[in-house]
């Protein structure tokens, strides 16, 4: 069977956009900016993404491409005991769904609320099993999404969503930036504090939001590489992650001013998206409205995220074993919902724990910190040490002494950065 493509250009990078900007960009960045330097911040962060990140994404792509086929298949290509590598990186990205469901069904849940002008408290939401119903339909949402194939499914779900994604938060700047509290809401987000930037937990903040952000070591690129017709991988490469910051940032100007405006805790944290908030959006002029449009845009963000990663197994299982698509999306499917039923679970009436903890929390420390590490660990080994180099540089553009610069980075600094940043985050963990 012929392998499918991506109708375009424009279709692989808003599908790739979509896999990168996700919820951990419109909630999780934001704080993370407004508690580790404001806008001093921003200096590790743009070179974790643009010397360590994108050459990252670059070599999925590459990998993807020069293989033209998924995860697990692409490693075994590069060498025979690399396959159990390959199905490393399925396992994480299939258990962080798990998990990322779960958020995005809260999103679902907080949209509808506002839209028809019943905003529930967060307690109150998961104290009931309300939380089971939005976490089988989200899940569904990004069945059907993925059983349609890439250019019927995830590609024309990408070019609907993104361009939705970003008409709604033009409009939320413009609106959050009139409010009272603008001024301090963006004193708070930007101001720099460059005395933070000597502490090496700012750094590790920063190096994990970048990874985290771009989705890079998770499979999802080099399976969206193998997609991909003779387009530049570095430019496109580029595109994709200045949107995504770009994405990042802004989601910042919308998010602090409502905030400010409403006096309330600009310290939040993860709490931000789903109390602070929507406490917010009840106390300021057309709330409920702007409070609906915000969790729509969120909604549209975790779920291209999340089509992404359901993405990975499921062409594992098409390339590795020979499962039509419709099957293959089906036992994925099945899967990750079992995957993603204790996490689910933390957050109702049950309150399920694991080591003194939600579930659903720690899900996110092993799988989404320690478990995403690993796997780009993974990539950059395997791509960058024993992947032929005349493959690579046939995938970007010649062996000249950029790319030789290139691979330097990939073949050390890269693993170098991912080792520092993986024992700092246990540490940051476990302390």
């Amino acid at each position: 069977m012929e392998r499918e493509q991506w109708s375009s250009t424009l279709g692989f990078i808003l599908a790739s956009i979509g896999s990168a900007v996700g919820i951990g960009n419109i909630w999780r960045f934001p704080y993370i900016v407004g508690a580790n330097g404001g806008g001093a911040f921003l200096i590790p962060f743009l070179i974790a993404v643009l010397l360590f990140g994108l050459p990252l994404m670059v070599l999925e792509l590459a990998i993807g491409r020069s293989t033209g086929t998924s995860v697990v298949s692409a490693f075994r290509s590069i060498r025979q005991r690399f396959a159990a590598a390959g199905l490393v990186i399925v396992a994480v990205v299939s258990l962080i769904l798990g998990y990322y469901l779960v958020i995005t069904s809260w999103v679902l849940a907080y949209a509808l609320f506002f839209a028809f002008n019943r905003p529930m408290d967060f307690d109150a939401f998961t104290g009931s099993y309300l939380p089971l119903v939005f976490f089988l339909l989200s899940g569904l949402a990004v069945y059907v999404t993925v059983r349609s194939g890439v250019r019927g499914g995830i590609e024309r779900a990408s070019r609907y969503l993104i361009p939705f994604l970003l008409v709604i938060l033009t409009f939320l700047v413009i609106f959050s930036l009139t409010e009272p509290g603008a001024a301090e809401g963006i004193g708070f987000y930007l101001s720099p504090d460059f005395s933070r930037l000597t502490d090496p937990a700012v750094w590790i903040a920063a190096f994990g939001q970048a990874f985290f952000s771009l989705s890079v070591g998770m499979g999802i690129l080099l399976t969206f590489g193998s997609y991909l017709g003779r387009e530049a991988l570095f430019r496109n490469a580029a595109i994709i992650a200045v949107a995504d910051m770009l994405i990042a940032v802004l989601a910042g100007l919308v998010i602090f001013p409502l905030v400010f405006t409403a006096g309330l805790d600009p310290a939040a944290g993860v709490n931000l998206a789903f109390i602070t908030l929507p406490t917010a959006f009840t106390e300021i002029q057309y709330g409920t409205v702007l409070g609906a449009l915000f969790f729509l845009m969120l909604f549209a963000a975790a779920l291209t995220s999340a089509v992404s990663m359901l993405e990975v197994p499921t062409a594992a299982l098409m390339d590795s074993y020979g499962y039509p698509r419709k099957r293959a999306t089906l036992l994925v499917f099945a899967a990750v919902m079992v995957l993603g039923l204790p996490s689910a679970l933390s957050y109702t009436a049950l309150n399920l724990e694991a080591f003194g903890m939600p579930f659903l929390d720690f899900a996110d420390y092993a799988f989404g910190t320690i478990g995403l590490i690993v796997a780009g660990l993974l990539v950059s080994v395997v791509g960058g040490w024993f992947m032929i180099r005349t493959r690579i540089c046939a995938e970007i553009g010649g062996c000249g002494w950029q790319q030789k610069v290139y691979m330097a980075l990939i073949r050390y600094g890269v693993p170098a950065v991912l080792l520092i940043t993986l024992v700092g985050s246990f540490f940051r963990g476990t302390g």
